[in-house]
């Protein structure tokens, strides 16, 4: 995929970075930023899109980030980090939900928001710990029809 948006400078509340560019510093953006260049420092939005050519070192701080170049550092995503094929996340991580296609590659440390306690979550953990709270139907297990009893 190429990079994002072609053409949203008339769009109000946006930061777009376009490729080849690179800036410093702090950034806080009502809407979406488009970072398809180099951006080094702290960028907080509703919305953070990452082009291909992207690449983010800082704090990254949206409710969404979706993420087909590079981010490094901080991120945060209070509702959802998406990590495209050709994308790559690096550092302290956290995220409310996530989604990663084939091919991402995502290295550090992982948060999961939102938890009642505050504390991190382990899917597979609570999984497990969940499924031992249930109750099992012995004839599911035997693999008996319902209502058949052995």
């Amino acid at each position: 995929m190429g990079d994002f948006v072609k053409d949203q400078s008339s769009e109000a509340g946006c930061f777009i970075v376009g490729s080849g560019v690179s800036v410093k510093g702090s950034f806080s953006v009502p809407e979406r930023a488009v970072i398809n260049g180099s951006v080094e420092g702290e960028i907080t939005a509703r919305e953070v899109l990452v082009g291909s050519s992207g690449k983010i070192t800082g704090k990254v701080t949206a409710e969404v980030i979706d993420v087909h170049g590079e981010v490094n550092d901080t991120v945060s995503a209070s509702r959802e980090l998406i990590l495209r094929a050709s994308g790559r996340a690096t550092g302290a991580i956290a995220y409310a939900e996530v989604e990663i296609e084939k091919g991402a590659q995502l290295r550090g440390t992982l948060t999961i928001l939102g938890e009642d306690d505050g504390a991190a979550a382990q899917p597979a953990a609570n999984g497990a710990r969940d499924a031992a709270k249930r109750p099992v139907d012995d004839n599911r297990r035997r693999n008996l029809p319902a209502g058949v009893n052995a």
